[in-house]
């Protein structure tokens, strides 16, 4: 119980230094915060730009079972913020990942959320307008 309301308040961490991260106005400045979100979270920057979503939801699997769902989906916020700081065609490489991640931890997930969904949808809508 004790490690569950550490990871809630992992958790709760998390969201609020993301919040804060996109609140940066300066480009360079919120994807640095992003790049140290990344590293402080979930490990290696690099490995999550270069790696495909199974490889990065392998590397997820280091984590207690009952964390996986919700890095993933840290993961997915990650690649989702992401994508506002990149240029084309970096920005949609990085929605695709947000997008395939949040529809796993839709599938996987216990708990209903109507922002990812509405995430899921403005990432679908986004994806099919640069078509």
């Amino acid at each position: 119980m004790i490690r569950q309301d550490y990871f809630i308040r992992v958790i709760r961490a998390f969201f609020d230094a993301l919040a804060r991260a996109m609140n940066i106005n300066d480009i360079e400045d919120r994807s640095k915060a992003i790049h140290d979100l990344y590293e402080q979270y979930l490990g290696g920057y690099e490995f999550y730009q270069n790696a495909t979503v199974d490889e990065a939801l392998e590397h997820i699997t280091k984590y207690p079972e009952d964390q996986r769902i919700d890095r993933a989906e840290m993961l997915a916020e990650l690649y989702y913020v992401e994508a506002e700081t990149r240029a084309y065609p970096i920005n949609e490489t990085l929605l695709e990942r947000a997008l395939t991640l949040f529809e796993y931890v839709d599938r996987q997930g216990k708990l209903y959320s109507a922002d990812r969904l509405q995430k899921m949808e403005n990432i679908r809508q986004r994806i099919a307008t640069k078509s």
